[in-house]
């Protein structure tokens, strides 16, 4: 599998404005921890980033980091920060140490390979797991996970125990939970009316207690 070097700088723990700065020059401010060593501060460059992104493997892409001063260690990333408006735009990264010894649970996309049966005779694919908790050494991370939907047929679905892994992989995600369901194009056409309906719904009820509490304030 594909493996990234990349360098970063130590940084202090820093006030909003010099991480503001530091944002605002193309690093992204963060932390490197794990393997009860201590916590390491450090800013990378936002293009590496977007490196990592953009391999097969996304952020479950083995990296060796590269601190000034310091040996590379194998890391992975754990959890992204992006601006709520502007999602190419990051605020924070968390890298944990790893050893390459040791099993990793990740997040493992799902993708349907074939044309279901059903499908073809008028039913409608609805996909509701897209993604799988699968534990495996870090040098043995899947890109992702195959699921034939060949001989699925309107009214039938396929579960996690439907997967297929190598011996040396363990799926932790409950094997009940349902993957892929063919539904009847009526049955599909209510639920997306009922999907609507619910929406419709909750936006009314945010308008009335925008309302209530308008009104209250002009009591006030």
């Amino acid at each position: 599998m594909e493996r990234l070097q990349i360098q970063a700088q130590p940084r202090a723990l820093s006030t909003k404005g010099h991480l503001k700065q530091l944002r605002k020059a193309g690093l992204v401010p963060g932390i490197v921890y794990g393997k009860k060593e201590e916590p390491i501060p450090i800013a990378v460059d936002a293009k590496d980033i977007n490196a990592i992104l953009n391999t097969p493997t996304g952020v479950n892409t083995l990296v060796d980091l590269s601190i000034e001063g310091q040996e590379p260690t194998t890391v992975i990333m754990k959890e992204l920060t992006r601006d709520i408006i502007v999602s190419e735009r990051y605020l924070h990264v968390d890298f944990m140490r790893i050893s390459l010894t040791e099993k990793l649970e990740l997040e493992i996309p799902i993708v349907l390979v074939g044309e279901s049966v059903g499908v073809k005779e008028g039913g409608v694919l609805q996909q509701t797991l897209r993604e799988v908790t699968l534990k495996c050494l870090p040098t043995n991370i899947p890109e992702q996970i195959e699921l034939d939907i060949s001989e699925l047929q309107v009214g039938e679905s396929l579960t996690v125990a439907d997967l297929s892994v190598p011996e040396d992989m363990e799926i932790v995600t409950d094997l009940d939970e349902v993957v892929v369901t063919v539904v009847a194009p009526q049955a599909a056409e209510t639920e997306a009316e009922e999907a609507e309906e619910g929406i419709e719904a909750e936006e009314a009820a945010a308008e009335d207690t925008a309302a209530a509490e308008e009104a209250g304030e002009a009591e006030e």
